[in-house]
């Protein structure tokens, strides 16, 4: 009999003491994470931009109708296609355009100014191979009569982004 009288006792004591916690205050809710944002060729920072001019000032590469995956995480990767000037590494007086399906990757996640942050690598890939072929690696336009010294894409088709 005293077992039970002290077994009901001890549940009077913890009751309202398990009532009183199930009922106070929840905890503060976590900050917020800023979103995760693009800038590239000085443009305003963006979230899953659906077109970026690739090599920056030039009509070399303008990725359009880009559909991401993964925006967010350490890695986001986009499909769409890359208005490309098929003449942009020949010495020629006429611009020829051409789409091409492309693939982005973004990486590297780095904290800008007032704790945002944005993605600081953009490689590209043509799924159906280089759009120049024949174009050499170490390609130097300084001879050409039209753009001579004008921007390259990077051989390892891997550009910088800024924090915008």
């Amino acid at each position: 009999m005293l077992v039970r009288t002290m077994r009901h006792a001890a549940i009077g004591i913890i009751f309202p003491v398990l009532l009183l916690a199930a009922c106070g205050r929840s905890a503060p809710p976590a900050p917020a994470v800023p979103p995760v944002t693009m800038s590239f060729c000085g443009s305003s920072p963006q979230a899953m931009p659906t077109l970026i001019e690739v090599i920056c000032n030039t009509d070399d590469i303008t990725a359009k109708s880009l559909v991401w995956t993964g925006w967010g995480h350490s890695t986001a990767t986009a499909s769409g296609t890359a208005t490309i000037d098929q003449c942009a590494y020949e010495d020629c007086h006429t611009g020829a355009f051409g789409s091409v399906p492309i693939r982005l990757i973004a990486s590297k996640i780095t904290h800008c100014s007032a704790g945002a942050r944005a993605y600081s690598t953009l490689r590209y890939v043509f799924l159906d191979g280089n759009p120049w072929p024949g174009v050499p690696a170490n390609l130097n336009t300084s001879g050409y009569i039209a753009a001579p010294g004008r921007p390259l894409p990077p051989a390892n088709q891997t550009v910088s982004l800024g924090c915008g």
